[in-house]
């Protein structure tokens, strides 16, 4: 099985060497574990390795701002933004409600333009509200999506109080990653860990995790 590396360091030895290509990784956890982080990392190590990225988020503001968040990690450089990494944003069509169909095709289009090797999907849950029924319908035609472009794609969202991730995009999901920042004792501890890995041989349990500007490091064991 073809695999690609993360670039988070601790993560792809547990992990037989990278995420399996094709497939589509729910990345989950609370705010301020290292969604942003780990997904930035995953892109800038794409750009790296020469490979082309679609970041997609629901909503987000310009992509200079999110540039300017980034560069304060060492592996960031500007010149990937733009270039490496192409930007997209679907605010605007969650306020003219569109269809499932008109958003997949918008997708689809692009892929095809960038013909991009990593994508990172950030709150694509938001879709839930205006899809409703249709929103399974659609996580099952971007899985294919996915797969058929030999796409690595993440999906970043939120843990939701009592669960640990959203079940319905769980169930079309390859893999299931989940970040934690756990109080303890009158602090904090970040952890990480692999809840399901398709065709992989991976680590169990929970995993230290530390964030600095060398980005986000795991150290399996610990």
């Amino acid at each position: 099985m073809e695999r690609m590396p993360t670039g988070i360091p601790g993560l792809d030895k547990m992990i037989e060497g990278g995420l399996p290509r094709p497939s589509l990784i729910l990345l989950a956890g609370e705010a301020g574990a290292g969604k942003t982080t780990f997904c930035t990392q995953f892109l800038c190590k794409g750009a790296e390795l020469g490979q082309r990225s679609l970041y997609l988020r629901a909503f987000g503001g310009p992509p200079d701002l999110l540039i300017n968040y980034a560069s304060c990690f060492e592996f960031v450089k500007s010149t990937y933004f733009g270039q490496e990494i192409c930007y997209m944003e679907l605010e605007e069509m969650m306020e003219r409600a569109c269809q499932w169909q008109d958003f997949l095709e918008l997708l689809k289009n692009r892929i095809e333009s960038i013909q991009p090797a990593r994508m990172v999907m950030e709150d694509l849950s938001l879709l839930e509200d205006i899809l409703k029924d249709e929103y399974w319908r659609f996580l099952l035609k971007l899985s294919h999506l996915i797969k058929d472009n030999a796409i690595v794609a993440l999906l970043a969202e939120d843990a939701l109080p009592g669960a640990a991730y959203l079940t319905h995009i769980a169930q079309v999901a390859d893999g299931i990653i989940l970040l934690q920042n756990e109080e303890m004792n009158f602090t904090r501890r970040r952890s990480l860990e692999v809840i399901k890995m398709s065709g992989t041989s991976h680590n169990i349990g929970k995993h230290a995790v530390d964030i600095s500007a060398k980005g986000l490091m795991v150290y399996p064991g610990l």
